[in-house]
């Protein structure tokens, strides 16, 4: 994953949506199927965004007029895990779900042997649960986001 020559910024909505579609698809495609795949309205605007992101320097053109991702490029708030663009708050979020998990894993069993909980470790699960309810939240307002916003 490499810094591009192009900013994020310099990608409107559909033009991001042609560039994530060549990444997940991951072999070269021709404008057709960048249309349909990136749900675009017609071939001459998958056209259009296609020379754009190879004027980018982030897609190349094939011999066979294919046309395949040259470099990813980083965007803010989202990581990219291996094909696939992920909020990092929804990261955040099952990390917090991983200690809510270990918090559980103490309380239980002194549940179950009747032994008194300090307040100090209610309070600490009860920040975990908010803190992952807002980040696993948040996450998921910015994967839909990042699918209709107009700079990525």
């Amino acid at each position: 994953m490499g810094e591009g020559s192009a900013s994020e910024n310099e990608l409107n909505a559909t033009t991001f949506q042609t560039y994530v579609y060549l990444i997940k698809t991951g072999k070269p495609v021709g404008p057709r199927d960048v249309m349909r795949g990136a749900n675009l309205s017609s071939p001459s605007v998958a056209y259009r965004n296609l020379q754009k992101l190879i004027d980018l320097g982030l897609v190349v053109k094939d011999a066979h007029s294919n046309y395949i991702v040259k470099e990813k490029i980083s965007v803010k708030g989202y990581v990219w895990w291996g094909k696939n663009l992920i909020p990092r708050f929804l990261i955040f979020g099952f990390i917090f779900i991983g200690v809510l998990t270990a918090e559980i894993a103490v309380i239980v069993p002194h549940i179950i042997i009747g032994d008194p909980i300090e307040r100090s470790l209610w309070l600490l699960t009860a920040l975990t649960v908010v803190t992952a309810t807002i980040f696993l939240v948040e996450g998921l307002r910015w994967r839909q986001k990042g699918t209709n916003k107009n700079n990525p």
